[in-house]
C-alpha cells in the first residue's frame, strides 16, 4: 500500500474515531442523567410495569450501543497502529492483502473477506 493510501485511511480512521467519541460522549451524558434521575426523587416516576420496562429497555439499548462503539474504537486504534507499523491492509490471519473495497467500507478491518467469513461461521 502506498504512503498516500495509508495517509488517506489514517485520516478516515481518525474522522470515524472522532465521530464515535462524540456519540459516546452524548450517550454517556444521557446515561449519567438517567442515573441521577434514578437516584433522586422517585415521586416523579410512574410505577406502571410497562413504563419501568420501557425505561429499562432504553437504558440497556444505550449501554449496548456504547459497548459496540467502544469495540469499534478499539478496532480503529489497532488499525492506526497497523498503519504506523506498516501492516495495515494485510490480513492478520492469512497474510493476504485486504481488499480495497473492504477497507473503504470498514477501514479498521484486520481480516480479508475470506478470513472474516470463516471467523463468523465458526
Amino acid at each position: 500500500m502506498t504512503k498516500r493510501n495509508r495517509q488517506r485511511y489514517g485520516r478516515k480512521l481518525l474522522a470515524e474515531k472522532l465521530r464515535l467519541l462524540r456519540e459516546i460522549g452524548v450517550e454517556e451524558e444521557a446515561l449519567s442523567e438517567l442515573a441521577r434521575e434514578a437516584s433522586g426523587d422517585l415521586s416523579s416516576f410512574t410505577f406502571h410495569m410497562a413504563d419501568q420496562s420501557g425505561e429499562t429497555y432504553r437504558r440497556e439499548l444505550k449501554a449496548s450501543l456504547t459497548s459496540e462503539q467502544t469495540r469499534i474504537l478499539r478496532a480503529i486504534d489497532e488499525a492506526l497502529k497497523r498503519i504506523y507499523n506498516g501492516t495495515f491492509g494485510i490480513c492478520s490471519r492469512c497474510g493476504a492483502k485486504v481488499q480495497r473495497e473492504r477497507l473503504d467500507y470498514v477501514p479498521y478491518a484486520k481480516h480479508c473477506i475470506k478470513c472474516q467469513r470463516s471467523l463468523e461461521d465458526s
